[in-house]
């Protein structure tokens, strides 16, 4: 049974009408008569596709993976002759867009297709384990690894791409006194082990409760890192800054609120991997309490498909995720938690730092957090809370931000709370703080909560910000209080402390524009914020600095100065981009100038019914108030295309926020509002590029951009200022 935020997760991604059947076996299985089935895999890309594998509850070959598509990406698949011809074809349900595909027809596990086919799978099996054994399937990760035992052996086909990487995981292992390879197919890429015995250190599994034992698995866990053993395979610190940064995506997927709370956790752990060098070692690369076997004395780690050389406490932190993880579930109780984990680092007594050990914990934990919906966990959003949580508390005994030190004393609740209390003039009092949102080194948004009052704190390296609360009283004061007749509103400025130098401000109810952006859904937010940003561009309240087009265009070619850079293939044409927006800009006569927000989208709009709020005015300067209208617009294209691969996806949204807008007051030049929207759009060339989860825009973008600028003539001042 689906739970009520997987329904809101197939409202919103109505570019997949099959997603219901591939969240919700029950679902499937009525729809296509299907026999009993257990999901074990889902891999979700929002408005792209979903896929699930589903083994049958008897173990047998009656394994199928399940694609949710988009229509037009239906035809493309129907057209794979190796999914649909000859006998036993995979299954095409055009109305839901789903095709369901047995294991014998997966395209990429050559090992898995001979396995399963009715006529030459048993003499195959037998001629590769010399087994005759009804075989059992154990997992299946379709178009990448079959896993099955028969008799007493264990038998894995894997893909081309992870089949060497495998094979040297697996030979690894054997030196190091692990299971022994039976037989290897290279041609079929097979591998076959000699089925080990033991019992599984794991709880979950019915595992080990005798601390011994778990202190020994820290022992063997430390001889492998002292082997002297490098694979081929390399885990970075690169690679796990792309491995963190790709979390908050993957969860906004799934859940806004999820994703929130785990951002400014994903920014800190980004700032201490970067802090920490790698010292280069033999690793298992999925170290966890499930992949080890306890048979006496012996000690046996399996399952080394992702065997690397990188960080050893990236091991050790990954074990004790799980442990917290089945905490978390239940599993065991958190006195056996402590105590595993303790015998654990007894066992292991390794050269990994305590801090670094604590970084990899957190990280491993964050990792985890869309593990419950790809495991069809019926309470997976509070399982994802939990791991965050759990990982914010980790990661608490690590320095917050070197280059924000006040940090640390901002988030110490028994510290701020009669600094606070004094600054919101009410009785000293117990003070509650969630790290909102923080950008390493620049800035955090703190929320402090007194009782039922809740406000935010807002934290500058830079230092004090004099200027933005005096700007949220003078807008309020002319009106922005959120009341009516108007219903805009800046959150009230509630005082402010020297030290840390933080200022706070209410923290008003609603929910973000930007949670309420889809393709089908209500225009009656974004016309509101339209009509809002218009009373924003009225109300007179002058600004501290001035913003031009000289600034506006400079911005845009820092970016793209940066973008030609790091992509050569394509630095020609972006160049024609920066050359055509600033010639154009160029052209474009002087406009009566406002104060405007100056870095308006949807990001930066809270909706409360009928009420709209306008936060971040911290850029607030007097200019083109056509900018505000025309990034926000940019803005709306480049989430069409990021989310649903179309720059015209919200093309409804867009027009309505334009007649919201010009309700209250005219819009003008509409070139030069088209001009200004390419200058915002182009930005998002180069922001494609170092923004985790937006790689897939950056080309379109490029094409986009460069059609609008073709046969664009630039005057020679332009070329040589270029």
């Amino acid at each position: 049974m689906l739970s009520s935020v997987d329904e809101e997760i197939i409202t919103r991604d109505s570019a997949l009408p099959g997603l219901r059947f591939v969240l919700d076996g029950g679902a499937l299985g009525a729809r296509f008569a299907l026999p009993p089935m257990t999901p074990v895999y889902l891999r979700y890309k929002p408005g792209t596709s979903c896929m699930a594998a589903f083994l049958p509850e008897d173990g047998g070959f009656g394994v199928m993976a399940v694609w949710a598509v988009p229509p037009a990406r239906l035809q493309e698949l129907a057209a794979r002759p190796e999914w649909f011809d000859g006998p036993d074809p995979a299954i095409l349900d055009r109305n839901a867009c789903l095709v369901l595909v047995p294991l014998a027809r997966d395209r990429k596990i050559k090992g898995a297709r001979l396995l399963a086919d009715p006529e030459c799978g048993a003499a195959f099996l037998h001629k590769l384990a010399g087994q005759g054994a009804r075989p059992q399937i154990l997992r299946y990760k379709p178009g990448r690894r079959l896993v099955l035992r028969s008799g007493d052996v264990l038998v894995k086909a894997y893909s081309k791409t992870d089949f060497a990487a495998a094979l040297e995981g697996a030979r690894i292992a054997e030196r190091l006194g692990g299971a022994a390879i039976r037989t290897v197919s290279e041609r079929h890429r097979c591998i076959v082990w000699d089925w080990l015995g033991g019992v599984p250190l794991c709880p979950q599994e019915g595992g080990h409760r005798d601390l011994a034992a778990w202190r020994n698995a820290g022992l063997a866990l430390a001889r492998i890192h002292a082997s002297s053993a490098r694979p081929g395979r390399q885990i970075t610190r690169a690679d796990e800054a792309a491995e963190n940064a790709a979390v908050v995506p993957d969860l906004r997927a799934l859940s806004p609120e999820l994703a929130r709370l785990a951002a400014p956790l994903a920014d800190m752990i980004a700032v201490h991997l970067a802090k920490v060098p790698v010292q280069p070692r033999l690793i298992h690369g999925d170290f966890s309490a499930d992949q080890v076997l306890i048979d006496g004395a012996r000690v046996a780690v399996i399952d080394w498909d992702r065997a690397a050389t990188g960080d050893r406490a990236r091991d050790i932190g990954s074990a004790l995720a799980r442990l917290d993880a089945q905490w978390i579930d239940g599993a065991i109780s958190l006195v056996e938690r402590d105590d595993f984990a303790e015998a654990l680092r007894q066992g292991y007594c390794g050269p990994a730092k305590a801090d670094n050990i604590a970084l990899q914990h957190a990280r491993a934990l964050l990792a985890l957090g869309s593990e419950g919906f790809r495991q069809r966990c019926p309470h997976w959003p509070e399982r994802a809370e939990a791991l965050i949580a759990r990982a914010t508390e980790v990661l608490s005994a690590i320095a917050t931000d070197p280059a924000l030190p006040a940090l640390d004393v901002a988030l110490d609740g028994q510290v701020m709370a009669p600094r606070v209390a004094n600054a919101l003039g009410q009785a000293d009092r117990a003070v509650a703080v969630d790290l909102v949102r923080h950008k390493p080194g620049r800035r955090a948004l703190i929320r402090y909560r007194l009782g039922d009052a809740r406000v935010l704190g807002k934290l500058r390296a830079k230092g004090p910000d004099c200027k933005t609360p005096a700007l949220h009283q003078a807008l309020r004061a002319a009106g922005l209080d959120g009341r009516a007749p108007l219903n805009v509103g800046v959150p009230a400025a509630r005082g402010a402390i020297a030290a840390p130098a933080l200022w706070f401000q209410d923290e008003v109810a609603g929910g973000l524009l930007a949670d309420m952006l889809h393709p089908g859904g209500d225009i009656g937010p974004v016309a509101r914020t339209g009509t809002a940003l218009a009373r924003l561009h009225l109300a007179g309240v002058p600004a501290t600095r001035v913003w031009t087009m000289a600034d506006e265009v400079g911005v845009l070619e820092r970016a793209l100065a940066t973008a030609r850079a790091h992509l050569p293939d394509e630095a020609t044409r972006i160049e024609g981009i920066a050359v055509a927006a600033a010639g154009l800009v160029q052209r474009l006569g002087p406009v009566e100038a406002t104060g405007i927000h100056r870095d308006f989208y949807p990001d930066q709009v809270l909706i409360d019914g009928g009420r709209v709020w306008l936060l971040d005015l911290d850029l607030y300067a007097e200019g083109d108030p056509v900018i505000d209208l025309a990034n926000f617009l940019a803005h709306l294209d480049e989430f069409g295309l990021r989310q649903y691969r179309d720059l015209t996806a919200l093309g409804r949204h867009a027009a309505a926020f334009l007649a919201g807008y010009a309700a209250a007051r005219p819009i003008g030049d509409q070139h030069r509002l088209e001009v200004l929207r390419l200058v915002s759009l182009a930005r998002h060339i180069n922001l494609s590029r170092i923004i985790a989860g937006r790689a897939h825009t950056t080309k379109p973008l490029i094409d986009h951009c460069a059609a609008l600028c073709q046969g664009y003539q630039p005057p020679p001042s332009i070329l040589r200022k270029i």
